[in-house]
């Protein structure tokens, strides 16, 4: 089953003395923040509701500003929370779009059906993103191109 909610960040620290705080943000359009109203902060397995009063961008940083959070010791206390957003506010995905989480868990085989292994991992690390699968043999990765996947079906999980 799919987690109902998405990672968009990590609160990495304060910035300034009014509650704002900075975000590392695991997004590829950081000004997606600037229309949220409500994200969700995970608390072992319990996601709580916060409300966004603003938001704004410097460069790719992002910075959030949150109800209830109103100098720099409240927002010392976000430091290293995990920020996500339910599926139903996610932005929509484009023609043969996935989130990366949902690839997670993902059976590959080629295209004479042996089996490759299970994605374990997905590295976003420049140009193409790198599949990590788990095979028999040991980990194996592959760049996430549109010429080697044929098929990619998320909700069956296979590729």
């Amino acid at each position: 089953m799919r987690d109902p909610y998405l990672l968009l960040g990590i609160v990495v620290k304060p910035q300034g003395l009014h509650g704002e705080v900075k975000l590392h943000h695991e997004t590829g359009d950081p000004a997606r923040f600037l229309d949220l109203t409500t994200v969700y902060l995970r608390r072992g397995e319990v996601y709580a509701p916060a409300t966004v009063l603003g938001a704004r961008l410097s460069g790719s940083d992002v910075y959030l500003t949150f109800e209830g959070v109103d100098d720099r010791e409240a927002a010392e206390k976000l430091r290293g929370q995990t920020l996500y957003i339910d599926r139903a506010h996610a932005r929509p995905l484009g023609k043969g779009e996935v989130f990366v989480v949902d690839l997670l868990g993902v059976h590959a085989t080629d295209t004479d059906g042996n089996e490759i292994g299970t994605i374990t991992d997905v590295m976003q690390n420049g140009g193409a993103d790198v599949l990590v699968f788990s095979t028999p043999r040991g980990p194996m990765m592959a760049p996430f191109l549109k010429r080697l996947v044929r098929e990619l079906d998320v909700s069956a999980a296979r590729m």
